[in-house]
């Protein structure tokens, strides 16, 4: 079991490296920039929120993110306390490179399995990973 789990480890970071070379952007800036993508136009204070990262860090994702372009924001005009965040079109295209990337490498990972298969992983992974609520359980000793 151990095994199949380091291939599935490898081809993940083979895929983390892929889209970092792809896009340009790390793993956290690419996830921030999805987030703003499938919200439309979001506050700040949510997308941290959402994506579990704290605010002081989240600006420095959003600052590199506006500086290459991907992203505006703005002040909302009914209180100029909340920044709304949106993506530009330079932005949307390189989340839809992602999207595309993310539907061939899942075809590729799964195209050995027949329909029944893939729904019978889908519903293991998510017993597996549902259980799990801070990454941290993955290392407790179990009483």
């Amino acid at each position: 079991m151990q095994n199949v789990f380091h291939k599935l480890f490898k081809m993940f970071e083979f895929k983390k490296e892929f889209q970092l070379k792809s896009s340009g952007l790390n793993y956290a800036q690419l996830h921030t920039l999805e987030k703003i993508y499938e919200d439309g136009a979001v506050k700040t204070l949510d997308i941290s929120k959402a994506l579990d990262i704290s605010p002081s860090t989240l600006i420095g994702v959003l600052d590199e993110l506006e500086k290459r372009g991907l992203i505006r924001r703005e002040r909302q005009e009914t209180d100029k306390r909340v920044v709304l965040v949106s993506v530009t079109k330079k932005g949307e295209t390189v989340v839809k490179k992602h999207y595309q990337e993310d539907e061939l490498f899942l075809f590729n990972l799964l195209k050995d399995l027949d329909e029944s298969e893939c729904r019978d992983l889908k519903q293991l992974l998510d017993k597996v990973t549902g259980s799990i609520t801070e990454l941290e359980q993955l290392f407790d000793k179990q009483k």
